[in-house]
Formats: structure tokens, sequence, C-alpha cells
């Protein structure tokens, strides 16, 4: 008889239903991660929001995602979304002690809370690091001698003693996000616009580069985009399109000249890169987070100072970047079969150790 495929548990984030039909990064990583594994036949359960779409064995954990439940603050507490999302965190480490798992990787905001309940069910639990640590959640994860999955070597820096069980980069669905070798003339932004985004400084570089600049995504700062970004939005030279749906997100990166991601904060990855490197579309970034590490500086973008000017003289050379060579950077580094394999790495790592 061949031998038995690990029994494996994924704890989606609980914001969305999988895959999303709109904005959404870790919901899409969710979403491959587990049909890749299903299709090399790893018996793979999903814990997610009912009605997300998936080749694992679905359980759904609430009826609807925890930003679709009405809060009446008239009517209920302040904290009612909080406590949403914690009591779905208690129901997912209900089914955890119900089931009979060999490994489980959590991707869900709050999922180190389970860790204590996990270490005396000695279920190992791998949480893969879509945002920053720090120092708090670094003395959490020490004391459980925590399995972490960092999605950039960058995002390790700051804490690099902790038990790391592996680098696996987010991928993109090239089949998907196909290449196109003859865009527009247009710059893209697909985006959170809010300070840490930087999304003003965007539109500035554009300016000085007298280029046409498209801005997409939903407004996660509602004071920063009325005092800071609508008075530039004039429908021509800037446009803002507002959350979009995938297709016509793919359309926009296939036609796009480049696109700009000046972000400040320490983004670990930042997933719309390569999403338009995947399209052809080169990268224009600040050297800040994994920025250095997506972007191949001269070969699939321009890795840059922080500043419109630099940005814009950047936009100024984007034609020397060969788009075809964005492509074949993302199908050798970012590809769907790609992150599988660094997941299964991982696995083997984990499971080894028992």
């Amino acid at each position: 008889m061949g031998k038995r495929m690990p029994k494996i548990a994924v704890i989606a984030p609980l914001f969305l239903r999988i895959p999303p039909k709109k904005q959404g990064g870790t919901e899409w990583v969710v979403y491959h991660q587990c049909n890749g594994l299903v299709s090399r036949g790893y018996d793979v359960t999903l814990l997610a929001v009912a009605g997300t779409k998936t080749k694992a064995k679905l359980v759904p954990i609430m009826p609807k995602p925890v930003t679709e439940y009405p809060i009446t603050l008239s009517g209920m507490e302040a904290s009612r979304r909080l406590r949403l999302e914690m009591t779905s965190i208690g129901l997912i480490g209900a089914r955890l002690m119900s089931g009979d798992y060999d490994l489980a990787f959590s991707h869900a905001r709050g999922g180190e809370t389970l860790l204590p309940l996990l270490h005396c069910l000695k279920l190992p639990v791998v949480t893969v690091l879509h945002l920053p640590v720090f120092a708090e959640y670094a003395e959490l994860m020490k004391k459980f001698n925590a399995p972490l999955v960092s999605i950039s070597n960058t995002q390790r820096k700051k804490f690099s003693r902790l038990n790391y069980v592996g680098t696996v980069y987010n991928c993109v669905d090239t089949d998907i996000f196909t290449f196109n070798p003859k865009p527009d003339d247009y710059l893209l932004m697909v985006t959170t616009i809010g300070e840490h985004k930087n999304t003003l400084d965007g539109i500035l570089a554009a300016r000085i580069a007298r280029r046409r600049l498209i801005i997409a995504g939903k407004i996660r700062d509602q004071k920063y985009f009325k005092e800071k970004i609508k008075p530039h939005i004039d429908g021509k030279r800037v446009t803002y399109q507002g959350e979009i749906g995938l297709q016509e997100k793919i359309k926009l990166y296939r036609n796009a000249a480049a696109l700009l991601f000046p972000v400040v904060w320490e983004e670990p990855f930042g997933l719309v890169m390569i999403e338009a490197l995947s399209c052809g579309t080169p990268v224009l970034g600040y050297r800040s987070g994994a920025v250095p590490e997506v972007v191949t500086n001269g070969k699939t973008g321009f890795v840059t100072a922080r500043s419109p000017a630099a940005l814009a003289a950047a936009i100024k050379k984007i034609d020397r970047i060969d788009r075809a060579a964005c492509r074949r950077d993302t199908e050798r580094r970012f590809s769907i079969e790609k992150m599988i394999d660094g997941y299964e790495r991982v696995i083997e790592k984990i499971l080894d150790r028992r």
C-alpha cells in the first residue's frame, strides 16, 4: 500500500469569501495553496467563510464574512466586530480539537491566539506571516517555538532568531494574468488608498513625468483620500476607478506601461507587484519592505529612493525594461507550482521533526 498523505487543515482569514470577488491578497494565497496541495494528493480541509470555493474539504466557520455583519452602534457594543472575529477563532479551535490533523497552516488574523491550545493538543500549526512582526508578537512566537513561514526574507530581518521553517513567496496564476507585449501609455496604481501605501507620491511622480495615471482600489483612510488624493483626480491626467473586479484588474495590468508602488511601510510582500509582472508590466517602487526582493532592479522594474522625483526619473526609463523578461521572472519565481513546492518543503520539514 502507498504511503498515507498527511491530513492538513488550512485556516483562512474570515473577512472575505474565497476566492475574493474584488480586492484580496491573503485570500488568493489560501485559494491556490489549498487547490495546489489537493492536486498533489494531500488531504486538505479549509476552515473558511461559507460560500468559499475550493478543491479542499470546506468547513464553513461563519455563515458570512465578518465585515458583512451589520453593526448598529445604537443597539450594540462598539466591539461587536472584534468579538465576532474572536468568536470565529474560537470556533476554529473547536474544529481543530475534533479533527485528526497532522498539521495546520494559519493565515488568519488572530490565529496566534490558538497557539496555547494547539500546543497542548500537540498539533503543529504553521503561522504564515502576512503582516510585519513586532516585539510582543515575536515574544509569543518564541515562547511556543512556533513554526513560521515568512513570505519574504526581508520580513525576517528585525526578528531573525524565531523558528522560521521556510520563506515561501506568494504566487500569481500566470494562466489568468496573461502577458501583453504592447501596452497603452498610462501608469497604474492598484492599491488600498491610505498613507502607508503613499498614493500621493504616485500622483506627484506621474505629474512630474507628464504621464497619465489610473488608480484603482478601496479607500482605507477617508480623511487622507479627501484631503490628499481627491483634489488631484480630474478624470483626465488622474483617474480613480474605485475597487474593481478581477477581470477589470487584469485588463488594467495588461495595458499599463508600468505599475507604481511607492509604499513607505515595511510591506512583507506586495501581491500587486507580481500580478503586474505576470502581465509583463514593470514595477517601479520605493526601496522599502520587500520591493528590492520582488523587483529585480533594472530588469523587471526600478527600485528608487523615497521621493516623487526619483520615481519620476524611473518612469522616464521604463522603455528600457523588457516586458518579456518581467513575465519570465514571474514564471520562474512566483508561479503557483513554485509556491506549492515551497509549502511541500515546509510540510516535510515539520512532519519529519515529529
